[in-house]
C-alpha cells in the first residue's frame, strides 16, 4: 500500500509540473501578445502624431485657401481615425470591430492623398503599410 501512494504521489507531482509547464508556455504566449499589442499600440499613435503634424501648412506655400482646407481636413480624419485604431489597442481587451472599421475609414480618407510625390506622405504610406502588416501578424497569433 506504501509503494502505491508513493506511487500516485510521484505522478501527481509530475501532473502537477506538467500543468504549470502548459501554464508557463501560455503565459509566454501571453507576454509575447501583450508585448506585440504594446508595440502595435505605439505604431499607431506615431501615425496619428504624423498626420497630427501633416496639417501643418508649410509656410511659402502655394495652396489656395481652399486647398489648406482641405488638406487640414483630410489630415483630420486620418488623425481621428489613427486614433480611433490606436485606441482599440490601448487594453489588452482588443476591439477589433472598432479598429477595423476605423482602419477602413482611414483608408478611404487617405487614398486621395497616396499618389502624392511628397517625400512626407510617401513616408507616412511606408509606416501605414508596416502598421497594417504589424496589426495582421497580431490578428493571426494574438486573436
Amino acid at each position: 500500500m506504501r509503494a502505491t501512494t508513493a506511487r500516485s504521489s510521484r505522478l501527481g507531482l509530475l501532473g502537477g509540473l506538467a500543468l504549470v509547464g502548459a501554464g508557463f508556455l501560455g503565459c509566454q504566449q501571453s507576454q509575447e501578445c501583450e508585448a506585440s499589442r504594446l508595440e502595435l499600440t505605439r505604431t499607431w499613435e506615431t501615425l496619428r502624431n504624423t498626420a497630427t503634424s501633416r496639417k501643418q501648412i508649410p509656410e511659402a506655400s502655394d495652396l489656395s485657401k481652399s486647398e489648406e482646407g482641405e488638406r487640414i481636413r483630410a489630415w483630420t480624419e486620418i488623425e481621428d481615425r489613427a486614433e480611433l485604431v490606436r485606441s482599440s489597442f490601448e487594453t489588452s481587451q482588443v476591439t477589433w470591430s472598432s479598429a477595423d472599421k476605423a482602419r477602413a475609414d482611414l483608408g478611404r480618407a487617405f487614398t486621395p492623398l497616396a499618389t502624392s510625390a511628397d517625400p512626407m506622405t510617401r513616408g507616412f504610406a511606408i509606416t501605414l503599410a508596416d502598421a497594417d502588416k504589424r496589426l495582421e501578424a497580431f490578428r493571426e497569433k494574438c486573436r
